[in-house]
């Protein structure tokens, strides 16, 4: 018997609600957020003050206005659901994120338009005990655990190729993450910024096969060097609306990844994203991202885009317990 497709009516309701639940969690800490950016006076030594400094680098939840331009497939909107929920104490906080990113193509040919999207709950410990920090700096170290898989059983590669299946072939694949963070004031009265570096090992837990094949053809990259740049200031001439500038990229470490050399471009990945807030309440903003390197949609990882778009950001999060 012939497996029941799936309608996409059926798969909108979960999307949708999901979406809401992304935007709409998080009125705790939101509009406590946006004094940072505005250049208030705080002392970033205090444990308080750290807990408020990890939770404005979460990222955002996101939804794009079509797919952009470049060479991804044609979209209806890519969004990125990820609602954080935190506690804090005196040296260390822990974030729990269920996240979810999804595609719905522009494709009248697919009667399901959403396809393996990808689910990447994670959990994520900062501990800043370690570190005295100052009024205007602060550093602490982060350790995730993070799970990546889109759902689906079907074969990995379409029948007597190596091409992986992107129709509903599956991938499932989970990470250990380590990473240094160091967030400081700029300037007097110009916001904040945030420098992370980290390393990532994908573990052989629970993961296919295929993304170690040991030919080097097919992997997904085991190994990844991070390294990230934020800056949350007010918006020049309008002081009250803070902006956003952020850069991320990663290198494939792999001693064999696709046939690629060790030092090679395709091994490296970049994003730059310029977020304006409409809405400082709620963090809600208009963002413009471009971003080159491996696909990140789970079984699509052997495309390289080349994608620049624009869409409606929101930073989810709520908090049970913040340290006194």
């Amino acid at each position: 018997m012939s497996p029941k497709r799936t309608s996409p009516l059926s798969l909108l309701p979960g999307a949708v609600v999901s979406l809401v639940l992304g935007l709409g969690a998080g009125p705790i800490t939101a509009q406590s957020l946006t004094s940072l950016a505005k250049g208030n006076n705080v002392n970033f030594a205090t444990a308080p003050v750290r807990y408020r400094l990890v939770q404005e680098q979460l990222e955002p939840s996101y939804i794009t206005v079509l797919g952009g331009g470049g060479n991804i497939e044609p979209l209806f909107f890519e969004a990125n659901v990820a609602p954080h929920f935190g506690a804090g104490w005196s040296k260390w906080a822990l974030v729990i994120t269920s996240k979810i990113v999804l595609r719905m193509r522009n494709d009248s040919t697919h009667s399901a338009p959403i396809r393996t999207p990808s689910y990447m709950p994670r959990i994520t410990l900062y501990w800043w005990g370690p570190f005295r920090g100052t009024s205007t700096s602060s550093e602490f170290l982060s350790f995730t655990i993070s799970h990546h898989s889109n759902g689906q059983a079907g074969p990995f590669y379409v029948a007597n190729t190596t091409t992986p299946n992107t129709f509903d072939g599956s991938f499932s694949t989970n990470f250990l993450e380590l990473d240094y963070h160091r967030v400081f004031q700029l300037g007097e009265n110009h916001g904040v910024g945030w420098v992370k570096a980290g390393v990532r090992m994908h573990v052989p837990v629970d993961e296919d096969a295929e993304l170690r094949s040991s030919a080097g053809d097919n992997q997904y990259g085991r190994y990844r060097l991070l390294l990230s740049t934020l800056s949350r200031r007010p918006l020049p001439l309008l002081p009250r609306i803070p902006v956003v500038l952020q850069f991320d990229y990663f290198y494939i470490l792999d001693g064999r990844f696709q046939g690629h050399r060790f030092f090679s471009a395709d091994r490296l990945g970049a994003s730059g994203t310029f977020n304006v807030a409409l809405r400082t309440e709620a963090l809600l903003g208009f963002f413009v991202n471009g971003y080159v390197g491996q696909d990140y949609y789970n079984i699509w990882y052997k495309q390289r885009l080349k994608v620049v778009r624009v869409g409606f950001s929101v930073q989810s999060i709520t908090s049970f317990r913040s340290p006194e």
